[in-house]
């Protein structure tokens, strides 16, 4: 146990028996490979362990674990189960939400379970029944079709009842009496007659951790789940028993564990170091303890400020905010693996029974690596289709980025299909350039609303964006002006770029509805817009007396907005606006104007376009 202050040199973690780890591996890899079969019993002589009769747990033997475990056992781990399941249930996903970044391009995606995996449940100081918990219910909630499960048995080649019994009443049959990395060499390579799986799970030692990273390059893992880990924050010397204890719940799983203490008073780190030293002399595991409480490093920090800093440049496994103002540091830590908050939420609640996974990553991969999920037993797949309209859209994008990185089969690929995709797509690009502004546009008609406006005018961008999801016409646009000097260049040039462009993709403007009225209210504010896509251009506004800014838009614009929208998109419009908030009045006038030409722009082949014969 060592106290430093913050701002000393801090080596978070030893990284001396990494090295040492792996030659074993290597060396465990090669009896195994030479030896698929034979080879296990091999590595237990090296090891001085017991190698069991039958590796595979037999059915007789998991259903005699239901005399094995007392009635107040097996309510505890209904409690557990029903919490973990109810947790994963929440995290399921089946199939995500259809979506159109343009229009005749659907893109979705499909969630499947991962066919066979391959379960660590550590054993070697203590029978981890909730680490069995912990993967298998999320592992059977995904739907995975194989479960494998590997544990290393005790001194008398027995598997603890209470894990035969988990296996029992979640209807887990697959399980084979290995520990340490000969487990996870075997799941990964179909060692010893234990099938292959796709994914390897499960925390443990350096050793086995140093397995799963070894066998990560040719199948996959869940992540680095190495030695416990533990960081307890508390500036309240009442709290010193309940750090201590938290500290050495976590240390107990082995000698290798590590733990932090952060405090910003001495005398707070004082007495958490007298409490742990008492506290090991009164628990089973005290001669473990013994050589863990090593691993201890307390830590005097000088803020709030310098404990986030260490928190985040740590990334703890288990992270408890001991003190009743920890909602101070939620919002500004990013790298942890799960965090307990406040004096009643012991880090032994999420090892066993609140519902949340305790499979965590540690030796800073909390940094980048989230704990155990559902999603980790599944895989996600991408599906997309594309119409006549969203494949003319797309395609000169693709054949142009394709020539540039000079891969002309894709091109060719696009290009073959262009004589079956006859529909000409209602969108168009275009760019606007003076001394004053630059802007560029990409317009879609026939889209679903999306949107990404990005004029420099907050309040024209909300506008926008409210015209864009009422006329499902997807607009991005990004314009840089002289918004130094006012904005008025820059409302100006983009209501003459959104005319533009809006014009150029209706094209002849033929077989449209071309006609539409839509009335709308928000609060106190209604109103009335007509229009008339022809090809004159006419705009009638009548809209009560603005205040003289909206946000940071002049109100006095949007008379000019409309006029030179409704010149370069040439058509008719008469606007009847009422109410009295000025915000209120300007966004329902683009909302309702947004479903006006909605309705005008939809597809009509019976409408005649006039009885010109032109618009």
């Amino acid at each position: 146990m060592k106290q430093v202050n913050s701002s000393d040199d801090i080596s978070w973690r030893r990284q001396s028996t990494k090295s040492d780890a792996l030659l074993t591996v290597k060396n465990f890899d090669n009896i195994l490979c030479r030896d698929p079969i034979n080879g296990l019993k091999e590595i237990d002589e090296l090891l001085g362990i017991k190698s069991p009769s039958e590796l595979k747990v037999g059915e007789a033997e998991i259903l005699a674990s239901e005399t094995l475990i007392s009635d107040s056992d097996k309510f505890a781990l209904y409690e557990a189960i029903k919490n973990i399941t109810f947790v994963s249930e929440s995290q399921k996903q089946k199939i995500s939400k259809s979506i159109k970044p343009i229009y005749g391009l659907s893109i979705w995606e499909k969630y499947v379970p991962i066919k066979s995996v391959g379960l660590y449940i550590p054993g070697g100081t203590a029978p981890l029944i909730s680490s069995f918990l912990m993967q298998a219910i999320p592992a059977i909630t995904a739907g995975c079709e194989q479960i494998i499960i590997c544990t290393p048995p005790d001194k008398f080649g027995s598997i603890h009842p209470a894990i035969l019994w988990v296996a029992k009443e979640l209807s887990i049959k697959n399980i084979y009496k290995i520990g340490g990395a000969q487990a996870v060499l075997a799941m990964a390579n179909g060692y010893c007659g234990i099938p292959k799986v796709n994914k390897i799970f499960g925390p443990g030692n350096s050793y086995v951790a140093e397995a799963k990273n070894y066998v990560s390059q040719k199948i996959a893992i869940d992540m680095y789940a190495g030695p416990s880990e533990v960081m307890v924050v508390t500036n309240d010397e009442n709290k010193a028993k309940i750090a201590a204890s938290d500290v050495l719940s976590q240390l107990e799983h082995g000698a290798d564990s590590c733990a932090f203490v952060l405090s910003e008073s001495s005398v707070v780190l004082r007495s958490i170091k007298r409490e742990i030293t008492q506290q090991v002399s009164s628990l089973k595991r005290k001669d473990q303890l013994t050589e863990a409480v090593k691993n201890i490093l307390l830590i005097k920090t000088e803020s709030s400020k310098n404990t986030i800093e260490m928190i985040n440049d740590c990334a703890p496994e288990h992270l408890v905010l001991l003190d009743d103002d920890f909602t101070l540091y939620v919002d500004s830590i990013y790298s942890a693996g799960s965090v307990f908050c406040g004096s009643q939420t012991p880090v032994a609640f999420g090892d066993y029974a609140s519902g949340t996974n305790h499979v965590l990553p540690t030796g800073g991969w909390a940094r980048s690596e989230s704990g155990l999920s559902v999603s980790d037993f599944m895989k996600k797949i991408s599906f997309q289709n594309c119409n006549a309209t969203a494949f003319n859209y797309l395609a000169p994008t693709v054949m142009k980025l394709s020539e540039l990185e000079q891969l002309d089969a894709h091109t060719q690929s696009v290009f073959i299909r262009k004589k079956i995709a006859t529909k000409k797509p209602r969108s168009v690009f275009l760019k606007r350039q003076t001394n004053e502004t630059s802007i560029y546009t990409s317009i879609e008609i026939d889209g679903t609303g999306i949107y990404k406006v990005d004029t420099g005018v907050k309040f024209l961008d909300h506008m926008l964006d409210q015209f864009s999801k009422n006329s499902l016409i997807n607009i991005y646009l990004k314009a840089t002006g002289d918004l130094a000097i006012d904005a008025h260049h820059t409302i100006e040039d983009t209501a003459i770029l959104l005319g533009d462009a809006l014009s150029q993709a209706m094209g002849e403007r033929s077989n449209i509805n071309r006609y539409a009225s839509s009335t709308l209210i928000m609060d106190e504010a209604r109103a009335q817009i007509d229009i008339d896509l022809c090809t004159r251009s006419n705009l009638n506004l009548k809209i009560p007396e603005l205040s003289e800014y909206i946000g940071d838009f002049p109100s006095e614009m949007l008379t000019h907005f409309l006029d030179t929208l409704v010149k370069h998109l040439k058509f008719s419009c008469h606007i009847d606006i009422d109410g009295k908030n000025s915000h209120h009045m300007i966004e329902i006038l683009f909302k309702c104007l947004g479903k006006s030409f909605q309705e005008a722009l939809k597809i009509n082949k019976q409408q005649a376009t006039s009885t010109k014969g032109i618009l």
